[in-house]
């Protein structure tokens, strides 16, 4: 069921939650053992993974947990680049061809060693039509893939594809593995699965024979907890070791009260943006959708409940990312501009500045308290514009359902991860409506269709830049979607951690490295 929210915890009702957490945690006086005291890192996150099968997972939530038990043949480097991960060299010999070497020795975590069969049974899994694969847009310009022998594997494409060896982070998986729900099939990650407790906690064991090497961490459980006052509580009290951009920014100051935490920011790349169902009867009219832009104060959201850890958006696109457009136009905020669109689009204020509004939106979101905040100030803010938000907040699965199915009129997300510019046409093209892509807006433009088609065929990355700079031009003009802010990185670890390193997409792989150091002396928990 949906939740009407208007009130939320505060620093006053937190205090009197940590109070009696350390209450329970003192007990006789003596040091309660935590998880870390015995060599296991507790991780929150601040939602649950729809699947932790990386044919079919699409939530940013799967993807980081899958960047800690299923490699792909590349990875992604702090830059965004590909490196080599499953296969130790990978060549190019014409457009429409990509040959990779496999490291040999590679196991999975039954010991079975991984071959090229492997690979070739992820992708092929991925391409039956059967199996219904949100990835299968992703791999559908491959025309053939030949394993010519046990650890060389050939693709062969219909026709050029630049972003290919991005999308070749994907997890694989063994020969013969069905997709069975919940259950995560075999990895050949530096941590195998455990245990799985859906929409609760999965448990993570170090697997010795990674190729990688043995990671110096032996467990790692990763907590669901989606209220960020349950998460910054278990962070106080020690029963969480490690959260990364889910500490509120007013709790920031609170958490660093305790001795046995640290904070670290760095730039981030993940964009949150507004998102606009554009077959809706008010928001196919794009005076509307600049209209709704125009009313929302970005500026004083990020002063306020961000306390500056964002950075205003122009683009879904971080700035600092090579395909991100430049003089990318402006979109202020006026809230006299915005009222005077309404108007021209035919949604007159019934009663000036009286109490009646122009018209009301549905606004979806999670159950998140930060996002929960910033849906009630863009309330507030649309309703000097003379319209009405009715916000309804959901469990992630149920939101993100409802999005991917078109059951909305606005909403709120944040990309994470982006990688390459094809992000476009995955999120914009025609042809990627759900379940085929991530076009949820239910967005149509012909002139994007070709330009990001042609982004994909284009090898030469300065031409790209090119391209998806008039991408980006569209898409500022005609808003299918309105990018709000750029988040920064913000780790909130136990000071005993050490080895993660924040890259802007939040790579989660960096865990194999963490070391547990001994406490500090009088460190209490």
């Amino acid at each position: 069921m949906p939740v009407q929210t208007r009130v939320w915890f505060r620093i006053p009702a937190l205090l009197g939650l940590l109070a009696a957490g350390a209450v329970a945690l003192s007990g006789s006086g003596c040091r309660q053992k935590l998880p870390i005291d015995e060599g296991t890192v507790v991780i929150a996150l601040s939602g649950a993974p729809s699947a932790l099968d990386p044919r079919i997972a699409t939530d940013a939530y799967s993807g980081q947990l899958l960047q800690m038990t299923h490699p792909g043949l590349l990875r992604c480097d702090p830059s965004g680049g590909p490196v080599p991960d499953l296969a130790r060299s990978w060549e190019s010999p014409s457009p429409t061809e990509l040959v990779f070497r496999l490291r040999p020795g590679v196991r999975f975590h039954d010991g079975r060693e991984l071959t090229s069969a492997d690979v070739r049974y992820t992708f092929e899994w991925i391409l039956d039509p059967k199996n219904r694969s949100p990835h299968k847009a992703a791999f559908d310009k491959i025309a053939a893939i030949e394993t010519p022998d046990r650890l060389t594997v050939r693709f062969r494409l219909k026709e050029p594809f630049a972003p290919f060896a991005t999308e070749m982070t994907r997890g694989i998986v063994p020969v013969g593995t069905p997709a069975r729900g919940y259950a995560p099939p075999i990895g050949a990650g530096p941590f195998r699965v455990e245990d799985f407790e859906p929409g609760d906690s999965v448990t993570l064991a170090r697997f010795d024979g990674y190729f990688g090497g043995r990671p110096e961490i032996s467990r790692v459980v990763v907590k669901f907890i989606p209220d960020s006052t349950l998460r910054f509580l278990e962070l106080k009290m020690g029963s969480v070791n490690f959260v990364l951009n889910g500490i509120d920014p007013e709790m920031l100051p609170e958490a660093m009260k305790n001795p046995n935490l640290v904070a670290e920011e760095a730039p981030g790349s993940n964009a949150s943006y507004l998102g606009y169902n554009v077959r809706d009867r008010y928001l196919s009219d794009v005076r509307v959708r600049r209209a709704l832009a125009m009313a929302i104060d970005r500026d004083a959201i990020i002063r306020t409940l961000w306390l500056g850890k964002a950075d205003r958006a122009d683009s879904i696109l971080a700035p600092g990312f090579w395909g991100h457009a430049d003089g990318l136009p402006e979109i202020p905020f006026d809230l006299a501009g915005a009222k005077r669109l309404l108007d021209e689009a035919g949604f007159r204020d019934p009663d000036g500045d009286g109490p009646a509004l122009r018209f009301t939106l549905s606004y979806k979101t999670s159950q998140n308290a930060l996002r929960l905040r910033i849906a009630t100030a863009i309330q507030e803010q649309l309703r000097k514009s003379g319209i009405g938000l009715d916000i309804r907040s959901y469990e992630w699965g149920t939101f993100f359902g409802d999005i991917k199915n078109g059951n909305f009129q606005l909403y709120s997300l944040t990309w994470v991860g982006l990688r390459d510019p094809d992000i476009f046409h995955l999120a914009f093209h025609s042809g990627m409506m759900p379940p085929a892509g991530a076009n949820r807006n239910r967005y149509r433009n012909e002139e994007i269709d070709r330009l990001t088609e042609e982004g994909q065929r284009e090898q030469d990355r300065g031409k790209r830049k090119l391209i998806y700079g008039r991408v980006q031009q569209i898409l500022a003009r005609e808003l299918p979607v309105f990018p709000l802010w750029i988040n920064r990185n913000i780790l909130v670890r136990d000071r005993r951690l050490t080895g993660f390193t924040i890259t802007p997409d939040e790579d989660y792989s960096f865990v194999r490295f963490m070391k547990i150091a001994a406490p500090p002396t009088g460190a209490k928990p």
